[in-house]
Formats: structure tokens, C-alpha cells, sequence
């Protein structure tokens, strides 16, 4: 009987459970700034919003693309769907423009054009993705000129 190394669990307990502590330790010593009722309103309509929104949208993405694609391709894509999902959500604040609301007569909070910025960073994503397309597809079409050679 084959039982599961727990190794996993280790490293993931060593390095997960003091990144939380610095994440409570900093709630606790910003109380001041903010409410807890805003920390508590932040979390829960956060996971209100993955659970309700997010999860299924990516949900639905990744089975249209387990089911359309080439199992060949289907990394690659993922890869892609994965790393412009993260840009969209790191760079979401700015794109929505919340600084400028904390500050409207301040010219200097955010300044630049961060539409464009996210766009050029997930087109970089997207490039990417099609150069590993490429010698995924180079590499399949090797596999199969080998085996016709046989």
C-alpha cells in the first residue's frame, strides 16, 4: 500500500504559515488606518466575488479549452489564460483608477496610462505563449516524421 509523502504538506505549512503571519501581523498593526468592519466587508465580498464570479468564469474557460483544443496546445493556452488572468487582477487597482480616487486633485497619483501598460503585458504573455506553441508544435511534428521513419 502506497501512502502519501507528506513532504509536500511540510514545505508548504514551513513556508505558507509565516507568509499568513506577516499578512495578520500587518492587518494588526494598520487597525488604525482603517475600521475592522472595511477588513471584514474586503474579505468577505472578496470570496464572495471568486466564489460567485471568478471560479465559475474559469471554471467554463478551462473546460472550452480542454475541450477545443489539441492536447498539444493545451499548455501552452493555459499557460496564457493563467498569466493574463494574473496581470488583470495585480494591476486592477490601477486600471479602475483607485488612487485617483483617494486624491482627485493630485495629478501625480497615477499618472500614466495603465491601460495601455496591461495591455503591452499581457500581449508579452501572449507572445510568449505563441513561441512555445511554436516548438511544442516543431517538437510534434518531429515525433511524427520519427515514427512514419520507422
Amino acid at each position: 500500500m502506497n501512502r502519501p509523502s507528506r513532504a509536500g504538506l511540510a514545505l508548504g505549512l514551513a513556508a505558507g504559515v509565516p507568509v499568513m503571519l506577516i499578512g495578520i501581523i500587518g492587518l494588526v498593526q494598520h487597525m488604525d488606518a482603517s475600521p475592522p468592519s472595511s477588513f471584514l466587508k474586503f474579505f468577505v465580498g472578496s470570496d464572495v466575488v471568486h466564489d460567485a464570479v471568478i471560479a465559475p468564469i474559469a471554471g467554463v474557460v478551462g473546460f472550452l479549452v480542454v475541450r477545443r483544443l489539441p492536447a498539444a496546445v493545451r499548455g501552452p493556452v493555459r499557460g496564457a489564460l493563467f498569466g493574463s488572468a494574473v496581470v488583470i487582477a495585480v494591476t486592477w487597482p490601477a486600471l479602475r483608477g483607485y488612487g485617483r480616487m483617494r486624491a482627485p486633485d493630485n495629478k501625480t497619483v497615477q499618472p500614466l496610462n495603465y491601460a495601455t501598460a496591461v495591455a503591452t503585458a499581457v500581449a508579452v504573455v501572449w507572445a510568449v505563449c505563441a513561441l512555445w506553441l511554436a516548438l511544442v508544435l516543431i517538437r510534434e511534428r518531429r515525433r511524427r516524421v520519427a515514427a512514419l521513419r520507422r
